[in-house]
């Protein structure tokens, strides 16, 4: 127990000793790059595609030293993706999901470099709520012709619409003035559940799969 307390003690004094703890607010917006995991228990007829969507939000980052932060964004993250048939006889049938997630990822800061211009390496773990779905694409009428939809999609008793996962990315910051940085984060976010309920009788989970690349302006408290 002796050691344990002093394995703490040193720790906290190396993340606090001559170092102030400087808070920080800021703007997030770029792109994203969804793609969907799927077991293979589904449709054989039935192949998945990634899509590209937005990501913006507000940081909070808690600055305990030179090396060590602490981040925490809440950002509207774009998880969308195409499912395509790829029988023979069915030719442009498709559906876009287009999803909106709120998701919150706290994340570890480690940071290195100069002054000025500094990296970073981030890594944590994300909770995301599905906000909202909107479907569109291509399928067939009672007379086998092709029809066009696009509608808000119902969400029901099947979707799983809080999930959580684990975040990690490198990114590179410079500092414009003694309050302001400007921030690139390169950042992947991996789903540890399905975003569809699973079945005992019939096991069918699918993950969501994203990159984000943003920009960030970060004010310093």
């Amino acid at each position: 127990m002796n050691k344990v307390k002093l394995l703490i003690l040193v720790l906290f004094v190396a993340l606090t000793t001559n170092v102030s703890a400087q808070l920080g607010i800021g703007l997030k917006g770029g792109l994203d790059f969804n793609s969907v995991t799927r077991s293979n228990s589904g449709r054989i007829d039935e192949t998945y595609h990634a899509k590209n969507g937005a990501d913006y939000g507000l940081i909070l980052s808690y600055q305990v030293n030179e090396w060590f932060a602490m981040r925490a964004n809440v950002e509207m993250l774009s998880r969308s993706h195409t499912m395509k048939r790829n029988l023979n006889a069915v030719k442009d049938i498709y559906t876009d999901y287009n999803n909106k997630y709120l998701t919150v990822p706290v994340m570890a800061d480690f940071t290195f470099g100069g002054t000025k211009v500094r990296g970073h390496f981030m890594m944590g773990a994300y909770a995301s709520y599905w906000m909202m779905a909107n479907v569109s694409g291509k399928t067939f009428d009672i007379y086998d012709k092709t029809i066009a939809f696009d509608e808000k999609m119902e969400f029901n008793e099947y979707h799983n619409r809080f999930v959580a996962g684990l975040v990690a990315g490198p990114g590179l910051s410079f500092e414009l003035s003694d309050k302001v940085i400007m921030e690139f984060d390169a950042l992947f976010y991996y789903d540890l559940m399905s975003y569809m309920k699973i079945s005992k009788v019939s096991p069918d989970p699918r993950y969501n799969n994203t990159a984000s690349l943003t920009l960030g302006v970060i004010y310093k408290l």
